[in-house]
C-alpha cells in the first residue's frame, strides 16, 4: 500500500467519522486540524484501525503530530 493510499484512508476516516471537511496532507497537524479531544482522538484511532484492519500498539502514538507521521506508523503495521 502506498503512502497516498494510506493518506486517502485517513482522509476518508476524517470525513466519515469526524465530520472533517478540510484538506488532509502529510503536513496536516492532526490535533489542531481535526480538533481532537480525547473522544475524537479515540474515534480516529479506532476507525483507522478498522479501516486498515490493523492493531496499533502502545507507543505507536509517540511522535505522531501530523498525518504524515500517522502514515509512517501505519506503513510499519501494514
Amino acid at each position: 500500500m502506498t503512502e497516498e493510499d494510506i493518506l486517502d484512508g485517513i482522509r476518508s476516516v476524517a470525513r466519515e467519522h469526524l465530520d472533517y471537511e478540510g484538506e488532509v496532507t502529510t503536513a496536516t497537524p492532526l490535533v489542531d486540524a481535526l480538533e481532537l479531544d480525547s473522544v475524537r482522538l479515540l474515534t480516529l484511532v479506532v476507525e483507522v484501525e478498522n479501516h486498515f484492519d490493523v492493531c496499533l500498539e502502545e507507543g505507536d502514538e509517540e511522535g505522531v503530530e501530523t498525518a504524515g507521521d500517522l502514515v509512517a506508523v501505519l506503513q510499519k503495521r501494514l
